[in-house]
Protein backbone atom coordinates (compact mmCIF):
# COMPACT_ATOMS: atom_id res chain seq x y z
CA UNK A 1 0.00 0.00 0.00
CA UNK A 2 1.36 3.48 -0.90
CA UNK A 3 0.33 6.85 0.46
CA UNK A 4 -3.33 6.98 1.39
CA UNK A 5 -5.99 4.99 3.16
CA UNK A 6 -8.39 2.11 2.71
CA UNK A 7 -11.67 2.41 4.62
CA UNK A 8 -14.25 -0.28 5.27
CA UNK A 9 -17.34 1.38 6.76
CA UNK A 10 -21.16 1.26 6.78
CA UNK A 11 -21.29 -2.53 7.06
CA UNK A 12 -19.00 -3.13 4.10
CA UNK A 13 -16.70 -6.13 3.61
CA UNK A 14 -13.11 -6.29 2.40
CA UNK A 15 -11.62 -9.66 1.42
CA UNK A 16 -7.89 -9.75 0.65
CA UNK A 17 -5.20 -12.40 0.01
CA UNK A 18 -2.64 -10.47 2.08
CA UNK A 19 -1.87 -6.87 2.98
CA UNK A 20 1.19 -4.69 3.58
CA UNK A 21 0.49 -1.30 5.15
CA UNK A 22 3.44 1.01 4.55
CA UNK A 23 3.95 4.29 2.77
CA UNK A 24 6.81 6.27 1.29
CA UNK A 25 5.93 9.80 2.39
CA UNK A 26 2.81 9.72 4.60
CA UNK A 27 1.37 7.19 7.03
CA UNK A 28 -0.65 4.40 5.48
CA UNK A 29 -3.87 3.29 7.16
CA UNK A 30 -6.54 0.64 6.84
CA UNK A 31 -9.64 1.64 8.78
CA UNK A 32 -12.45 -0.81 9.57
CA UNK A 33 -15.17 1.19 11.31
CA UNK A 34 -18.68 0.47 12.56
CA UNK A 35 -20.90 -2.49 13.32
CA UNK A 36 -21.10 -4.96 10.44
CA UNK A 37 -17.92 -3.67 8.78
CA UNK A 38 -15.58 -6.62 8.18
CA UNK A 39 -12.11 -7.26 6.82
CA UNK A 40 -11.15 -10.87 6.06
CA UNK A 41 -7.51 -11.37 5.13
CA UNK A 42 -6.35 -14.80 3.94
CA UNK A 43 -2.63 -14.45 4.53
CA UNK A 44 -0.49 -11.99 6.44
CA UNK A 45 -1.10 -8.39 7.43
CA UNK A 46 2.17 -6.46 7.75
CA UNK A 47 2.24 -2.88 8.98
CA UNK A 48 5.10 -0.40 9.49
CA UNK A 49 7.10 2.44 7.89
CA UNK A 50 8.83 5.74 8.71
CA UNK A 51 5.52 7.39 9.63
CA UNK A 52 3.96 4.65 11.79
CA UNK A 53 1.44 3.20 9.39
CA UNK A 54 -1.46 1.55 11.14
CA UNK A 55 -4.56 -0.56 11.01
CA UNK A 56 -7.58 0.58 13.01
CA UNK A 57 -10.61 -1.54 13.92
CA UNK A 58 -13.22 0.31 15.93
CA UNK A 59 -16.88 0.80 16.90
CA UNK A 60 -17.98 -2.83 16.60
CA UNK A 61 -16.07 -3.64 13.39
CA UNK A 62 -14.21 -6.93 12.87
CA UNK A 63 -10.97 -7.98 11.20
CA UNK A 64 -9.75 -11.56 10.70
CA UNK A 65 -6.32 -12.57 9.39
CA UNK A 66 -3.98 -15.54 9.38
CA UNK A 67 -0.74 -13.81 10.46
CA UNK A 68 -0.37 -10.34 11.94
CA UNK A 69 3.01 -8.56 11.80
CA UNK A 70 3.13 -5.19 13.57
CA UNK A 71 6.43 -3.42 12.92
CA UNK A 72 8.43 -4.07 9.73
CA UNK A 73 11.26 -2.40 7.86
CA UNK A 74 14.01 -2.19 10.50
CA UNK A 75 14.80 -0.23 13.64
CA UNK A 76 13.87 3.13 12.08
CA UNK A 77 10.38 1.94 11.10
CA UNK A 78 7.24 1.54 13.20
CA UNK A 79 3.72 0.18 12.92
CA UNK A 80 0.60 0.22 15.04
CA UNK A 81 -2.56 -1.85 15.33
CA UNK A 82 -5.45 -0.26 17.22
CA UNK A 83 -8.63 -2.07 18.24
CA UNK A 84 -11.01 0.34 19.97
CA UNK A 85 -14.54 0.34 21.35
CA UNK A 86 -17.07 -2.21 22.54
CA UNK A 87 -17.45 -5.24 20.24
CA UNK A 88 -14.54 -4.17 18.03
CA UNK A 89 -12.69 -7.44 17.35
CA UNK A 90 -9.39 -8.49 15.80
CA UNK A 91 -8.55 -12.18 15.26
CA UNK A 92 -5.14 -13.55 14.27
CA UNK A 93 -5.68 -17.23 13.50
CA UNK A 94 -2.07 -18.39 13.36
CA UNK A 95 0.81 -16.14 14.49
CA UNK A 96 1.17 -12.57 15.73
CA UNK A 97 4.55 -10.83 15.65
CA UNK A 98 4.97 -7.51 17.45
CA UNK A 99 8.23 -5.60 17.06
CA UNK A 100 10.19 -8.31 15.23
CA UNK A 101 11.32 -6.44 12.10
CA UNK A 102 10.59 -2.90 13.29
CA UNK A 103 9.05 -1.13 16.26
CA UNK A 104 5.49 -2.36 16.77
CA UNK A 105 2.60 -1.37 19.04
CA UNK A 106 -0.69 -3.19 19.59
CA UNK A 107 -3.31 -1.25 21.53
CA UNK A 108 -6.63 -2.62 22.76
CA UNK A 109 -8.96 -0.20 24.49
CA UNK A 110 -12.52 0.66 25.60
CA UNK A 111 -14.03 -2.83 25.46
CA UNK A 112 -12.25 -4.18 22.37
CA UNK A 113 -11.30 -7.86 21.91
CA UNK A 114 -8.28 -9.59 20.37
CA UNK A 115 -8.14 -13.34 19.76
CA UNK A 116 -4.76 -14.83 18.87
CA UNK A 117 -2.89 -18.11 18.74
CA UNK A 118 0.93 -17.90 18.83
CA UNK A 119 2.31 -14.48 19.86
CA UNK A 120 5.92 -13.28 19.74
CA UNK A 121 7.19 -9.92 20.94
CA UNK A 122 10.59 -9.69 19.27
CA UNK A 123 10.32 -13.24 18.03
CA UNK A 124 12.27 -14.64 15.12
CA UNK A 125 10.74 -14.03 11.70
CA UNK A 126 13.17 -13.74 8.82
CA UNK A 127 15.66 -10.94 9.49
CA UNK A 128 14.79 -9.96 13.04
CA UNK A 129 15.56 -6.56 14.58
CA UNK A 130 17.59 -6.91 17.75
CA UNK A 131 17.16 -3.24 18.73
CA UNK A 132 13.42 -3.03 18.10
CA UNK A 133 10.63 -3.00 20.67
CA UNK A 134 7.28 -4.76 20.60
CA UNK A 135 4.64 -3.27 22.89
CA UNK A 136 1.06 -4.16 23.77
CA UNK A 137 -1.29 -1.96 25.80
CA UNK A 138 -4.62 -3.23 27.15
CA UNK A 139 -6.88 -0.60 28.73
CA UNK A 140 -10.49 -0.63 29.91
CA UNK A 141 -12.47 -2.89 32.22
CA UNK A 142 -14.20 -4.80 29.40
CA UNK A 143 -11.16 -5.00 27.12
CA UNK A 144 -9.81 -8.51 26.62
CA UNK A 145 -7.09 -10.46 24.85
CA UNK A 146 -7.37 -14.25 24.61
CA UNK A 147 -4.24 -16.07 23.39
CA UNK A 148 -4.37 -19.87 22.94
CA UNK A 149 -0.84 -20.70 21.74
CA UNK A 150 2.72 -19.73 22.60
CA UNK A 151 3.06 -16.30 24.24
CA UNK A 152 6.65 -15.04 24.29
CA UNK A 153 7.42 -11.53 25.52
CA UNK A 154 10.92 -10.71 24.29
CA UNK A 155 13.10 -13.05 22.24
CA UNK A 156 15.80 -11.35 20.18
CA UNK A 157 14.51 -7.90 21.02
CA UNK A 158 12.55 -6.14 23.74
CA UNK A 159 8.93 -6.82 24.66
CA UNK A 160 6.63 -4.61 26.76
CA UNK A 161 3.17 -5.50 28.03
CA UNK A 162 0.97 -3.05 29.94
CA UNK A 163 -2.42 -4.24 31.27
CA UNK A 164 -4.43 -1.33 32.70
CA UNK A 165 -7.79 -2.60 33.96
CA UNK A 166 -8.05 -4.94 30.96
CA UNK A 167 -7.95 -8.74 30.85
CA UNK A 168 -5.36 -11.05 29.32
CA UNK A 169 -5.59 -14.85 29.07
CA UNK A 170 -2.53 -16.84 27.98
CA UNK A 171 -1.03 -20.35 27.95
CA UNK A 172 2.57 -21.10 29.02
CA UNK A 173 3.67 -17.46 28.78
CA UNK A 174 7.33 -16.42 28.91
CA UNK A 175 8.91 -13.07 29.75
CA UNK A 176 12.59 -12.66 28.89
CA UNK A 177 14.79 -10.48 26.74
CA UNK A 178 18.06 -11.10 24.95
CA UNK A 179 21.16 -10.30 27.00
CA UNK A 180 20.58 -7.10 28.96
CA UNK A 181 17.49 -6.01 26.98
CA UNK A 182 14.87 -6.14 29.70
CA UNK A 183 11.39 -7.27 28.73
CA UNK A 184 8.67 -6.35 31.18
CA UNK A 185 4.99 -6.81 31.88
CA UNK A 186 2.67 -5.06 34.31
CA UNK A 187 -0.93 -5.56 35.38
CA UNK A 188 -2.77 -2.92 37.39
CA UNK A 189 -6.04 -1.06 37.86
CA UNK A 190 -9.56 -2.12 38.83
CA UNK A 191 -10.34 -5.34 36.98
CA UNK A 192 -6.81 -5.59 35.59
CA UNK A 193 -6.19 -9.33 35.32
CA UNK A 194 -3.66 -11.63 33.70
CA UNK A 195 -4.58 -15.32 33.79
CA UNK A 196 -2.02 -17.87 32.59
CA UNK A 197 -2.68 -21.59 32.21
CA UNK A 198 0.26 -23.96 32.51
CA UNK A 199 3.73 -22.59 33.26
CA UNK A 200 4.60 -18.90 33.50
CA UNK A 201 8.33 -18.26 33.11
CA UNK A 202 9.82 -14.90 34.10
CA UNK A 203 13.43 -14.26 33.12
CA UNK A 204 15.70 -16.77 31.43
CA UNK A 205 19.19 -18.21 31.64
CA UNK A 206 20.39 -15.51 29.25
CA UNK A 207 17.93 -12.61 29.45
CA UNK A 208 16.15 -10.24 31.78
CA UNK A 209 12.42 -10.27 32.48
CA UNK A 210 10.24 -8.36 34.95
CA UNK A 211 6.61 -8.81 35.95
CA UNK A 212 4.95 -6.20 38.16
CA UNK A 213 1.52 -6.48 39.77
CA UNK A 214 0.48 -2.95 40.66
CA UNK A 215 -2.39 -1.34 42.54
CA UNK A 216 -5.65 -3.34 42.26
CA UNK A 217 -4.15 -5.67 39.66
CA UNK A 218 -4.48 -9.47 39.79
CA UNK A 219 -2.17 -12.15 38.43
CA UNK A 220 -3.62 -15.69 38.32
CA UNK A 221 -1.31 -18.58 37.46
CA UNK A 222 -0.92 -22.34 37.81
CA UNK A 223 2.87 -22.93 38.02
CA UNK A 224 5.60 -20.27 37.85
CA UNK A 225 9.36 -20.24 37.33
CA UNK A 226 11.48 -17.15 38.03
CA UNK A 227 14.89 -17.49 36.38
CA UNK A 228 17.54 -14.96 37.27
CA UNK A 229 21.20 -14.82 36.42
CA UNK A 230 22.87 -11.72 37.88
CA UNK A 231 19.48 -10.61 39.20
CA UNK A 232 17.74 -10.68 35.82
CA UNK A 233 14.31 -12.09 36.63
CA UNK A 234 11.83 -10.44 38.98
CA UNK A 235 8.20 -10.71 40.06
CA UNK A 236 7.14 -7.69 42.09
CA UNK A 237 3.75 -7.61 43.81
CA UNK A 238 4.14 -4.31 45.52
CA UNK A 239 1.17 -1.98 45.66
CA UNK A 240 -2.16 -1.61 47.42
CA UNK A 241 -4.66 -4.41 46.68
CA UNK A 242 -2.22 -6.05 44.30
CA UNK A 243 -2.61 -9.83 44.34
CA UNK A 244 -1.00 -12.93 42.85
CA UNK A 245 -2.89 -16.22 43.06
CA UNK A 246 -0.76 -19.23 42.05
CA UNK A 247 -2.52 -22.58 42.42
CA UNK A 248 0.58 -24.76 41.93
CA UNK A 249 4.31 -24.35 42.60
CA UNK A 250 6.59 -21.31 42.36
CA UNK A 251 10.28 -22.08 41.72
CA UNK A 252 13.00 -19.44 41.86
CA UNK A 253 16.25 -20.31 40.09
CA UNK A 254 18.90 -17.64 40.48
CA UNK A 255 22.62 -17.03 40.81
CA UNK A 256 24.68 -13.99 41.82
CA UNK A 257 21.45 -12.12 42.56
CA UNK A 258 21.71 -9.01 44.73
CA UNK A 259 17.99 -8.15 44.60
CA UNK A 260 14.94 -10.23 45.54
CA UNK A 261 13.52 -12.23 42.65
CA UNK A 262 10.14 -12.12 44.43
CA UNK A 263 9.17 -8.91 46.25
CA UNK A 264 5.96 -8.47 48.26
CA UNK A 265 5.40 -4.98 49.60
CA UNK A 266 2.90 -2.17 50.31
CA UNK A 267 0.12 -4.47 51.52
CA UNK A 268 0.05 -6.77 48.49
CA UNK A 269 -1.06 -10.41 48.71
CA UNK A 270 0.60 -13.53 47.30
CA UNK A 271 -1.03 -16.95 47.70
CA UNK A 272 0.74 -20.08 46.51
CA UNK A 273 -1.25 -23.29 46.70
CA UNK A 274 1.77 -25.58 46.27
CA UNK A 275 5.47 -25.24 47.03
CA UNK A 276 7.55 -22.05 47.04
CA UNK A 277 11.16 -23.05 46.61
CA UNK A 278 14.50 -21.50 45.74
CA UNK A 279 17.45 -23.17 44.04
CA UNK A 280 20.71 -22.12 42.42
CA UNK A 281 20.57 -21.60 38.68
CA UNK A 282 24.13 -22.84 38.28
CA UNK A 283 26.13 -24.84 40.80
CA UNK A 284 28.83 -22.93 42.65
CA UNK A 285 27.32 -19.45 42.13
CA UNK A 286 25.38 -18.54 45.28
CA UNK A 287 22.95 -15.71 45.87
CA UNK A 288 24.45 -12.41 46.96
CA UNK A 289 21.18 -11.39 48.60
CA UNK A 290 17.78 -12.83 49.49
CA UNK A 291 15.74 -14.20 46.59
CA UNK A 292 12.40 -13.63 48.38
CA UNK A 293 11.54 -10.49 50.34
CA UNK A 294 8.32 -10.08 52.30
CA UNK A 295 8.27 -6.43 53.37
CA UNK A 296 4.64 -5.47 53.87
CA UNK A 297 1.77 -7.70 52.79
CA UNK A 298 0.73 -11.35 52.89
CA UNK A 299 2.61 -14.44 51.72
CA UNK A 300 0.63 -17.66 52.08
CA UNK A 301 2.05 -20.91 50.69
CA UNK A 302 1.24 -24.58 51.08
CA UNK A 303 4.93 -25.30 51.65
CA UNK A 304 8.18 -23.30 51.56
CA UNK A 305 11.66 -24.72 50.88
CA UNK A 306 14.43 -22.10 50.93
CA UNK A 307 18.12 -22.12 51.73
CA UNK A 308 19.58 -20.00 54.51
CA UNK A 309 19.41 -16.31 53.67
CA UNK A 310 17.02 -16.73 50.76
CA UNK A 311 13.99 -15.33 52.63
CA UNK A 312 14.07 -11.79 53.97
CA UNK A 313 11.12 -11.75 56.39
CA UNK A 314 11.24 -7.99 56.94
CA UNK A 315 7.55 -7.46 57.71
CA UNK A 316 4.07 -8.45 56.66
CA UNK A 317 2.33 -11.75 57.37
CA UNK A 318 3.67 -15.20 56.53
CA UNK A 319 1.65 -18.41 56.71
CA UNK A 320 2.57 -21.87 55.44
CA UNK A 321 1.72 -25.49 56.09
CA UNK A 322 5.40 -26.46 56.24
CA UNK A 323 8.72 -24.65 56.14
CA UNK A 324 11.95 -26.44 55.25
CA UNK A 325 14.89 -24.46 56.55
CA UNK A 326 15.63 -22.03 59.37
CA UNK A 327 12.92 -19.40 59.71
CA UNK A 328 14.18 -16.06 61.05
CA UNK A 329 11.29 -13.81 62.10
CA UNK A 330 13.58 -11.26 63.68
CA UNK A 331 12.47 -7.96 62.14
CA UNK A 332 8.84 -6.81 62.04
CA UNK A 333 7.04 -9.81 60.58
CA UNK A 334 4.08 -11.82 61.76
CA UNK A 335 4.10 -15.61 61.52
CA UNK A 336 0.49 -16.73 61.25
CA UNK A 337 -0.55 -20.24 62.25
CA UNK A 338 -3.98 -21.84 61.94
CA UNK A 339 -5.79 -19.26 59.83
CA UNK A 340 -5.39 -20.90 56.40
CA UNK A 341 -3.64 -24.17 57.31
CA UNK A 342 -4.57 -26.05 60.52
CA UNK A 343 -0.95 -26.18 61.70
CA UNK A 344 2.59 -25.28 60.67
CA UNK A 345 5.71 -27.44 60.76
CA UNK A 346 9.23 -25.97 60.59
CA UNK A 347 12.01 -28.39 59.66
CA UNK A 348 14.75 -26.22 61.12
CA UNK A 349 15.05 -23.53 63.76
CA UNK A 350 12.66 -20.70 64.56
CA UNK A 351 13.85 -17.31 65.83
CA UNK A 352 11.56 -14.41 66.77
CA UNK A 353 12.85 -10.92 67.46
CA UNK A 354 11.50 -8.16 69.72
CA UNK A 355 9.58 -6.43 66.91
CA UNK A 356 8.04 -9.63 65.51
CA UNK A 357 4.93 -11.60 66.39
CA UNK A 358 3.50 -15.11 66.38
CA UNK A 359 -0.24 -15.15 65.77
CA UNK A 360 -2.07 -18.45 66.35
CA UNK A 361 -5.70 -18.96 65.34
CA UNK A 362 -7.40 -21.68 67.39
CA UNK A 363 -10.55 -23.64 66.51
CA UNK A 364 -10.66 -25.83 69.63
CA UNK A 365 -8.64 -27.96 72.02
CA UNK A 366 -5.55 -29.63 70.53
CA UNK A 367 -3.20 -32.35 71.72
CA UNK A 368 -0.71 -31.81 68.87
CA UNK A 369 1.34 -28.61 68.54
CA UNK A 370 -0.13 -26.02 66.24
CA UNK A 371 3.44 -24.83 65.57
CA UNK A 372 5.98 -27.67 65.54
CA UNK A 373 9.66 -26.77 65.24
CA UNK A 374 12.10 -29.60 64.57
CA UNK A 375 15.04 -27.68 65.96
CA UNK A 376 15.86 -24.87 68.37
CA UNK A 377 13.46 -22.06 69.26
CA UNK A 378 14.48 -18.56 70.31
CA UNK A 379 11.60 -16.35 71.46
CA UNK A 380 10.94 -12.65 71.90
CA UNK A 381 8.29 -10.25 70.69
CA UNK A 382 4.57 -10.96 70.89
CA UNK A 383 2.32 -14.01 71.06
CA UNK A 384 -1.31 -13.49 70.10
CA UNK A 385 -3.85 -16.31 70.31
CA UNK A 386 -7.16 -15.68 68.53
CA UNK A 387 -10.34 -17.71 68.01
CA UNK A 388 -11.31 -19.15 64.64
CA UNK A 389 -14.64 -18.12 63.17
CA UNK A 390 -17.51 -19.86 64.95
CA UNK A 391 -15.47 -20.86 68.00
CA UNK A 392 -17.43 -21.62 71.17
CA UNK A 393 -16.33 -20.82 74.71
CA UNK A 394 -13.62 -23.04 76.17
CA UNK A 395 -14.37 -24.98 79.35
CA UNK A 396 -12.37 -25.92 82.44
CA UNK A 397 -9.71 -28.51 81.63
CA UNK A 398 -9.47 -27.66 77.93
CA UNK A 399 -5.85 -27.67 76.75
CA UNK A 400 -4.25 -26.22 73.63
CA UNK A 401 -0.72 -27.17 72.63
CA UNK A 402 0.52 -24.05 70.90
CA UNK A 403 4.21 -24.92 70.52
CA UNK A 404 6.35 -27.99 70.09
CA UNK A 405 10.12 -28.22 69.57
CA UNK A 406 12.81 -30.88 69.42
CA UNK A 407 15.86 -28.73 70.25
CA UNK A 408 16.43 -26.10 72.92
CA UNK A 409 14.02 -23.27 73.74
CA UNK A 410 15.54 -19.97 74.80
CA UNK A 411 13.92 -16.65 75.59
CA UNK A 412 10.29 -15.83 76.25
CA UNK A 413 7.60 -13.76 74.59
CA UNK A 414 7.70 -10.14 75.67
CA UNK A 415 3.89 -10.06 75.61
CA UNK A 416 1.19 -12.74 75.54
CA UNK A 417 -2.40 -11.97 74.56
CA UNK A 418 -4.91 -14.83 74.66
CA UNK A 419 -8.21 -13.60 73.24
CA UNK A 420 -10.07 -16.94 73.24
CA UNK A 421 -13.64 -17.03 74.64
CA UNK A 422 -14.04 -18.54 78.10
CA UNK A 423 -17.00 -19.58 80.17
CA UNK A 424 -17.59 -17.36 83.22
CA UNK A 425 -15.23 -17.82 86.16
CA UNK A 426 -12.42 -19.36 84.12
CA UNK A 427 -8.91 -18.22 83.15
CA UNK A 428 -5.95 -19.39 81.11
CA UNK A 429 -2.98 -21.03 82.82
CA UNK A 430 0.22 -20.30 80.81
CA UNK A 431 2.71 -21.72 83.31
CA UNK A 432 3.62 -24.63 80.99
CA UNK A 433 3.97 -22.51 77.85
CA UNK A 434 7.79 -22.68 77.85
CA UNK A 435 8.08 -26.30 79.04
CA UNK A 436 5.40 -28.21 77.12
CA UNK A 437 4.12 -25.41 74.90
CA UNK A 438 0.57 -25.67 76.18
CA UNK A 439 -2.05 -23.47 77.81
CA UNK A 440 -4.92 -24.84 79.91
CA UNK A 441 -8.28 -23.51 81.13
CA UNK A 442 -8.49 -23.39 84.93
CA UNK A 443 -10.79 -21.90 87.52
CA UNK A 444 -10.08 -18.23 88.04
CA UNK A 445 -8.64 -17.30 91.43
Amino acid sequence: MGTGAVEVTDGGTLISPGATVRASFDPGIILVDGYGSTWINNGSIEVGDDFESRIVIRHGAEAITDDLVVGIGGDTKSGRALVEGYDATLTSRTTTYIGTQGHGTLELKQGASFFSHDVYFGGIIGRSCGTCTGEAIITGTATRWVSTGAFVLGMRSRGLLDIRSGQLSTVDARIGGDGFMNSSASVRGWGGTWTNQGLLQVGSNYGYGTLTVGAYGTLTTEDTEIRSELGGGFVMVNDVYASWLNSGDVSIFASLSQSPSLLIDKGASVRIGGLLRTALLFGGYPYLGPSVRLAKGDLVAGAIDVDAGDLDFAGGRLETGSFLGDLANTQAGELSVGEVYPSTGIAGTYSQGPGAALRVTVAGSSSSPLLQVDGDVNLDGALEVLPAAGSVSFQAGDTIVLLGWSGDLTGTFASVNIALPLAPGLAWDTSALYTTGEITVVTAT
